[in-house]
């Protein structure tokens, strides 16, 4: 399991994010950069941070975060508000955490396409023939 997490999502004109460190046990909620709340986390239980959201009138906020299934997936976040749940997107904190980005396949043109086409189906015509 990686170091720490940091989840992140825009939520009725506020930024919210947590972070998320196992190896400390800590939890945090920051809200516009200002910290809300503060937990420690239980190794094999659900983590739940209740705060307020800046508004008028403050919004209650509940944050749940989930132990991963496997000792290597990322836990999930769940944030609750309003009474809807909206997971909250894992964001990656270093360089060596984020995965490596995949090749855009070519363009291809519609004469490259239908001959593929064509190739695949004369090979499964021929073998039909067999």
């Amino acid at each position: 399991m990686a170091g720490h997490h940091r989840y992140h999502l825009d939520q009725d004109g506020q930024s919210i994010t947590v972070l998320h460190d196992p190896r400390r046990r800590r939890a945090e909620v920051w809200v516009n950069g200002k910290t809300i709340a503060v937990a420690r986390t239980p190794p094999h239980q659900t983590t739940v941070l209740e705060g307020e959201l800046p508004a008028l009138p403050p919004k209650p906020v509940v944050v749940r975060i989930d132990p991963p299934y496997d000792e290597g997936d990322v836990p999930l976040c769940v944030l609750e508000t309003d009474g809807d749940r909206y997971l909250m997107p894992h964001i990656a904190l270093t360089p060596q955490d984020r995965g490596p980005v995949e090749r855009t396949p070519p363009a291809r043109t519609p004469a490259e396409l239908l001959a593929r086409w064509r190739a695949r189906h004369r090979h499964r015509r021929g073998d039909r023939r067999t």
